[in-house]
């Protein structure tokens, strides 16, 4: 089961914000700076990047521990990136857009805070269980 929720957390974080940030609300926005383009591009890639490898050693090498580690990481970073908004004048939806929500949380956040909990419950799983790394 661990293994599952650890390919589902994977998922969420490595290949939803690919689906949802390229294109013009985000990525190809007119209205974003370059620059930021640059570091939303190389957001996308490096969970990307850390979604393959975590597949690969989830489901060829079956190890367990590393890859919830590195989705554990994908997620906590988008919290730390959604507590810390009001420091760095963050938004939870860009200018102009409609905030959809679900349970009266922006649905960007609910959807990564839920990965987030998934992924917490497959390591409680794997160390209960005394898996690999």
């Amino acid at each position: 089961m661990s293994k599952y929720l650890t390919t589902l957390a994977l998922i969420v974080g490595g290949i939803f914000p690919i689906i949802m940030d390229v294109g013009n609300t985000h990525l190809l926005n007119p209205d974003w700076e370059s620059h930021a383009r640059v570091h939303l591009a190389w957001m996308l890639s490096t969970n990307f990047l850390i979604f393959l490898l975590g597949m690969y050693l989830l489901w060829i090498k079956e190890k367990e521990i590393t890859p919830a580690l590195l989705g554990l990481c994908i997620h906590v970073g988008f919290v730390i990136s959604s507590v810390s908004m009001p420091l760095y004048g963050g938004a939870s939806v860009g200018q102009g857009l409609s905030a959809p929500s679900t349970l009266g949380l922006p649905l960007n956040i609910f959807v990564f805070s839920s990965a987030l909990i998934v992924q917490l419950v497959a390591l409680a799983l794997i160390f209960r269980k005394g898996a690999s790394t």
